[in-house]
């Protein structure tokens, strides 16, 4: 795994470090001026969810970008080749089948409901053809385990080429961001997007995983354009200490005005879910 890392890690743009200590310098332009929306408009949690809008729907992207808000979602290869837009990597509690979300069919998605309710389960093409570029998208990628396979890394690049709105990528997954820095950048100069690395508790990771998220010491390596942080891992040294080298940090979940305010004096921007926050205002300033 660390020599896949380094791998992709060499592929990537050196800069100087600073007074001999090999760290990032200090950036006032991580995020162009097409991309400032992660910065200015607050993220809906997997759409904007609600009655007979459950997460990862249709039906949420739709009263997102009707509300003008981004859009987070999340998205895992299956099988079948399929980008599917799932958070679980189980479907039985979004759909009552006990399906593994990689297993899932396409006869399974027309077959299956979300929560009751008369949605089922998305592809990444469909959610792109669904906001239409009305709203910019920030596309999670997702996979069980840590493995070598990039497929969903360009997958999620084919699919998106002719998107016409703005989008970012990110994951967990250290290795994915690293594969996700090397495509972007191979991409035309048009084309290329902002790149992010989520951390926080990680409270549900193992040993291994947790400490390595915690530390972010993979930011090293990946060098991501921005970072998702948990909300209750603040304050954090970490993330204030990125920030200082105009790394932009967005605060996730947040489910609150009052849970806003706090995360604001922290982070940049936030993804939200349970109510909804005012467009491009910092509560806390």
């Amino acid at each position: 795994m660390r020599r896949a890392v380094v791998r992709y890690a060499k592929t990537l743009p050196r800069r100087a470090p600073e007074c001999g200590n090999p760290v990032p310098e200090v950036q006032e332009d991580r995020v162009s001026s097409d991309d400032r929306w992660l910065l200015d408009n607050p993220i809906a949690h997997r759409g904007l969810t609600g009655d007979n809008r459950p997460a990862n729907s249709l039906a949420a992207f739709e009263a997102a970008a009707d509300a003008g808000y981004a859009c987070e979602l999340d998205v895992q290869l299956t099988r079948s080749g399929e980008l599917v837009v799932v958070h679980d990597y189980d479907l039985t509690a979004l759909t009552g089948a006990a399906i593994a979300t990689a297993e899932l069919t396409p006869a399974d998605r027309q077959r299956l409901r979300l929560q009751g309710t008369d949605q089922r389960v998305p592809t990444l093409s469909q959610v792109l053809d669904r906001v239409a570029g009305r709203v910019p998208l920030l596309i999670e990628l997702k996979r069980p385990t840590l493995a070598l396979n990039f497929d969903l890394v360009d997958e999620v690049l084919r699919q998106t080429a002719d998107y016409p709105g703005r989008y970012a990528v990110e994951s967990f997954d250290p290795l994915l961001v690293a594969a996700l820095r090397v495509a972007v950048r191979k991409l035309p100069p048009h084309r290329r997007v902002p790149v992010g690395r989520i951390c926080g508790l990680l409270r549900t990771a193992g040993p291994l995983t947790r400490m390595v998220g915690r530390s972010m010491v993979s930011n090293l390596i990946t060098r991501p354009d921005f970072l998702a942080y948990e909300v209750d891992a603040f304050p954090s040294h970490l993330t204030a200490w990125w920030r200082r080298r105009g790394v932009p940090v967005i605060a996730w979940p947040v489910a609150s005005p009052e849970r806003e305010m706090f995360a604001r004096q922290y982070s940049d921007n936030i993804v939200f879910s349970g109510y909804r926050p005012s467009h491009g205002q910092h509560l806390a300033s």
